[in-house]
């Protein structure tokens, strides 16, 4: 029986990530609106929307199952996530993950995002109310692992159920993320590889929409005695434009943090309005605090819907 080293495996995974980003970028052309389960698109955790959604490189929380599952294995420690969301009028959602470290080179970790856009009385073609009520909503559940191949190196898979509800019609299907994590013979400089949400796509009644795919590379580099970090990630969805991310934190006596965040999509004056918030400038602080000689961080970031108005993203973390 032949055994594979790491450096094969790391081979192996590097092609398929790179066969299904050209797949991705070919199927670019399909624009917006041309995909189902949007609801993928919207971010989670506070920290990384705050940083321009720039986190393919940086991914060292349990938010690494949405963001990058191999950065699950820069994690000290373990985490539990919860946060609430108030997104556009009446759509709220919620996020709660986790991820525990299983050894020195596994950690696994979960997640799942609900969210619902309230109820409207249902109406007929004729515009006259029927007495009953319309509404949306959406869930997915995610579990996911990351492998240590080397020092230098790390892979992660998310394994992904979604299930999303229109009026009385529902639908669900499965995806999975593919990443790759990479410590350069650089001090202080990682880089990443993402590929999000490859499925089959989602079928309501007779009709099958695509899932939306994205590509994401990204690079993170840390200064000032690794208190400072920075992000650029280039993503490459399937139904829309290009997108471009630049984000930074800085920590103070690691207890406060200020982030600060930019996004733009096609020409860096053209800015479009995304399901993740209007391409442009995103903001976000926290805090850290320790108690029962555990810690716990409370995030907040805000972000721009344009003529829909301001976003406000609240979490809480509890390290262990």
């Amino acid at each position: 029986m032949k055994l594979y080293s790491r450096s094969q495996y790391l081979r192996t995974f590097t092609v398929f990530l790179l066969f299904f980003m050209i797949r991705t970028v070919s199927f670019a052309q399909n624009g917006p609106g041309t995909t189902g389960a949007v609801e993928l698109k919207i971010p989670v955790n506070p920290r990384a929307i705050a940083m321009g959604q720039a986190f393919t490189a940086v991914a060292d929380d349990s938010s690494a199952v949405y963001w990058n599952p191999a950065g699950l294995n820069q994690m000290q420690g373990s985490e539990l996530l919860a946060e609430y969301d108030v997104f556009i009028e009446t759509v709220t959602y919620s996020y709660l993950n986790g991820a525990f470290r299983l050894g020195n080179d596994l950690t696994m970790g979960f997640g799942a995002k609900l969210l619902g856009t309230g109820t409207e009385n249902a109406v007929n073609s004729s515009g006259v109310t029927t007495g009953g009520t319309i509404g949306e909503n959406y869930y997915d559940v995610d579990i996911a692992a990351a492998y240590r191949l080397s020092y230098f190196c790390d892979i992660g898979i998310t394994a992904k159920y979604i299930s999303k509800t229109l009026g009385q019609n529902n639908a669900s299907t499965f995806a999975v993320d593919l990443g790759l994590m990479y410590k350069t013979p650089i001090p202080h400089l990682k880089l990443a590889l993402d590929l999000e949400n490859l499925g089959p796509g989602l079928t309501f009644v007779s009709v099958a929409d695509p899932l939306p795919m994205v590509f994401k590379i990204g690079a993170a580099y840390q200064m000032f005695d690794d208190n400072f970090t920075m992000d650029l990630d280039v993503d490459f969805p399937n139904d829309d434009v290009v997108t471009t991310s630049l984000g930074g934190e800085y920590w103070y006596k690691n207890t406060l943090v200020g982030r600060l965040g930019y996004q733009f999509q096609g020409s860096i004056d053209q800015n479009q309005l995304g399901i993740g918030g209007e391409a442009g400038l995103y903001l976000g602080a926290g805090v850290k605090v320790s108690m029962f000689k555990t810690n716990f961080s409370f995030d907040y970031a805000w972000t721009d819907q344009g003529i829909l108005g301001s976003n406000h993203h609240f979490s809480l973390a509890w390290y262990f």
